[in-house]
């Protein structure tokens, strides 16, 4: 397989059309034609089936798509590093970030790269924390800020930051002057949680399961919007970090409940995969977000400790 044979294959699987992708191209069309006429046999597979409305792809063209994507991108990273250095990165970073953390630290994030590494492309993405593993497998992310990552197979796994968890909703009174709930009260409250196996789920009824005291989880929600409707509407309450809900917190909408007796802590880990080359650039936003969540803690933006 060529590079440039590669190129032309994914811009026709985009356009769904050969002569639609020759003119984008730039190529005549018979010329496009032999290119991948010529990819297929080597493959020994049919990538497209053609029809006169243009062009589909096979069960085996769209494998080509991912792989073809992800090479093209390596080729591409590897030509930005090497004219890098570590006072001037370049390129294009994909970030995945826990979407428990995406409202407090993907503005300040997006800022600061900007700010210091012009040259930098950052591609920033939020997922639970399942899906955020799961593009770190599949290369769509070279980085990843996620929770409990300790036991992820084939990754480098750097903890950097500890949090603790809350009760959060409408109308939570405690009676004790810390603002604290013991978790053994935690069964007076209806809760809204993402599903099995969703990390923050299973951690929180695997301290439940410890503590020998059982959770009111009347809702199950896997996104982060949805989650955040019920608790803004006064359906459910969460057990989330306190800076998910930051916004409606200072405005008296939400209260906040740290959990007790016992607490309910979790560490966050930047993550990349143990095999694939690490560009200066990702270096530099590996830095970068260590710094970003530092100032944070010390603003008081985020409530936990930074562990490096």
């Amino acid at each position: 397989m060529k590079f440039n044979q590669l190129k032309y294959f994914l811009k026709i699987a985009e356009v769904g059309s050969v002569s639609a992708a020759a003119r984008e191209l730039f190529i005549a069309q018979p010329a496009l034609s032999h290119q991948i006429a010529g990819l297929e046999k080597e493959l020994g597979v049919s990538l497209f089936v053609r029809s006169a409305k243009g062009v589909q792809l096979t069960l085996a063209g769209e494998k080509l798509v991912h792989h073809a994507r992800l090479i093209l991108r390596q080729v591409e990273t590897a030509r930005t590093d090497v004219i890098s250095d570590e006072f001037s990165p370049r390129g294009e970073v994909r970030v995945v970030i826990d979407a428990s953390k995406a409202y407090t630290l993907i503005p300040p994030l997006l800022s600061e790269c900007a700010k210091r590494f012009p040259d930098v492309q950052l591609k920033i993405l939020d997922a639970m924390s399942l899906v955020a593993v799961q593009r770190i497998a599949d290369g769509k992310a070279d980085l990843g800020l996620i929770p409990n990552a300790a036991d992820l197979a084939e990754a480098h796994v750097m903890p950097v930051y500890r949090e603790s968890l809350y009760l959060v909703g409408q109308g939570l009174e405690s009676e004790r002057e810390d603002g604290a709930i013991l978790f053994e009260e935690l069964s007076n409250y209806p809760l809204v949680a993402p599903s099995r196996p969703h990390n923050i789920r299973m951690h929180i009824e695997q301290t439940a399961l410890e503590a020998r005291w059982p959770l009111n989880i009347q809702y199950e929600q896997d996104t982060g919007l949805i989650l955040r409707c019920m608790m803004n509407s006064g359906i459910a309450n969460a057990i989330v970090p306190r800076d998910v809900m930051n916004a409606e917190l200072r405005r008296g909408e939400l209260n906040a409940l740290r959990i007790i007796e016992p607490s309910i802590d979790r560490i966050h880990s930047l993550v990349r995969l143990q095999d694939r080359p690490v560009s200066t650039a990702c270096r530099a936003l590996e830095g970068l977000i260590v710094e970003v969540i530092q100032s944070l803690c010390e603003s008081g933006e985020l409530d936990g400790e930074v562990l490096v």
